[in-house]
């Protein structure tokens, strides 16, 4: 069970955390076109094949600005990249939420996040300062290995 910034209650329904304002339905054929678009030799994995919300940048932001991932604060091989992904995924995968074009990104480097936004772009989410990023930073890697959606 996850837990956020709304009273250090479990998210999980509209009572306690609010739907996105704005979302577009698509396919999991549509977000594999935009991924492999921009990454056509990753290895990626899409875990529903039928509908996916993208989701506006102002909920985007609005919910990043809510999650409290970013505050966990980094410990070598205790709370290190991968935890911090994970937990985000996690905090994302809530009703009303978990159908976002969402994921978790591996490089040769880092693991962070991934969103596509209802422009049809893909955003890489570095989950320890909640930045949105068109690419990636030269320390977070320079080979993508595995999308997961």
């Amino acid at each position: 069970m996850c837990f956020n910034l709304f009273g250090n209650k479990a998210i999980g329904n509209s009572d306690i955390l609010p739907l996105p304002k704005s979302s577009i339905a698509v396919s999991g054929g549509v977000v594999t076109d935009i991924i492999r678009a921009r990454f056509p030799d990753c290895k990626l994995f899409i875990s529903d094949m039928n509908d996916y919300k993208l989701v506006s940048d102002e909920d985007m932001a609005w919910f990043l600005a809510q999650d409290q991932t970013n505050k966990m604060g980094y410990v070598p091989e205790v709370r290190d990249c991968d935890d911090f992904s994970y937990r985000l995924m996690g905090q994302v995968s809530v009703p009303g939420w978990s159908d976002l074009a969402f994921g978790i990104v591996w490089t040769d480097a880092h693991a962070l996040n991934c969103v596509i936004l209802e422009t049809k772009e893909f955003f890489f989410i570095e989950p320890q300062t909640d930045e949105l990023q068109k690419e990636l930073k030269s320390w977070q890697g320079t080979n993508i290995r595995f999308i997961m959606m």
